[in-house]
């Protein structure tokens, strides 16, 4: 009997970049927070090893493969599985798409197993597959901080907040686009501000939400600014997250919402409303 479970996209509220580390990665800060759109993975015990994916293609480096890869390293032992997953997180667009497979297969693996891995154990795997697995193993409203897998929970948002998330046509390299952002040191005072209104029960402004990575994006990827502009003009208040290219607004309301959803339809690009996701208790 296969095991069914989510695997939730990430928005990054905030990503503030704070110079380069010794190790080449960028130092950053950033509010993370996991949203309705997902994934689903289908899994189930084998006597072999079956990988199926609907929806999309899935370019580049399997994470789901390599997690198992790695989760059997740490074990000592072959975890023969069947895998389906139903693909619905646009690739390359700063979603954290693969890296929420990844995350998915790493927290049911223990119960499909009959496995007893203590939680440290299970992000440490996590975090030698890719910077955002560590976050999305647990979810919710999470401090990001190093080169991105240094995490502190924080408390989560409210559940009316409500998401416009759009993704152009665009699929972007995160390697290529933190090569050519700035290496410059610059100041976590965003990031600083949002954790702080959660840490109170406030909401955040919006002025506070916005990403430095933007600029590095849209010069390597013409495209993707070419998409923004005429958007933009309706909708004023999109960031970007992660690497991109898909953006997102925070939206009040239904009629707003609607909105919001029909001035992406008139510009062909895909849009969904989502809702916060708690974390993983």
């Amino acid at each position: 009997m296969p095991v069914i479970v989510p695997a939730y996209a990430k928005l990054n509220l905030t990503l503030d970049l704070l110079g380069l580390r010794q190790d080449g990665y960028h130092e950053i800060a950033s509010v993370m927070q996991t949203v309705s759109l997902h994934d689903l993975l289908l899994v189930e015990r084998s006597d072999c090893r079956i990988f199926e994916c609907e929806g999309m293609s899935i370019g580049g480096e399997n994470l789901v493969l390599r997690a198992a890869r790695e989760l059997e390293a740490s074990l000592g032992r072959a975890l023969p599985f069947r895998v389906r997953l139903l693909k619905r997180i646009p690739v390359g667009a700063g979603l954290g798409g693969g890296s929420a497979d990844a995350a998915a297969f790493l927290r049911v693996a223990p119960s499909l197993y009959g496995l007893e891995l203590e939680a440290g154990r299970l992000q440490s795997i996590a975090a030698g597959i890719g910077q955002d697995v560590p976050f999305l193993l647990r979810g919710g409203t999470g401090l990001a901080s190093g080169a991105g897998s240094t995490l502190e929970q924080l408390p989560p948002l409210d559940s009316a907040w409500r998401f416009l998330v759009v993704c152009p046509d665009v699929e972007v390299s995160t390697s290529a686009v933190y090569q050519a952002a700035e290496a410059g040191a610059g100041d976590a005072r965003r990031t600083q501000n949002v954790a702080a209104a959660l840490r109170a029960g406030l909401r955040p402004k919006a002025r506070d939400l916005g990403n430095d990575l933007e600029a590095a994006s849209r010069a390597c990827y013409p495209a993707l600014a070419s998409a923004l502009e005429p958007l933009r003009s309706l909708l004023p208040g999109l960031r970007m997250t992660g690497t991109g290219a898909a953006l997102f607004t925070p939206v009040d309301g239904p009629g707003q919402a609607g909105r919001a959803l029909q001035a992406c339809a008139a510009h062909g690009l895909k849009a969904w409303i989502c809702h916060a996701v708690p974390a993983w208790s």
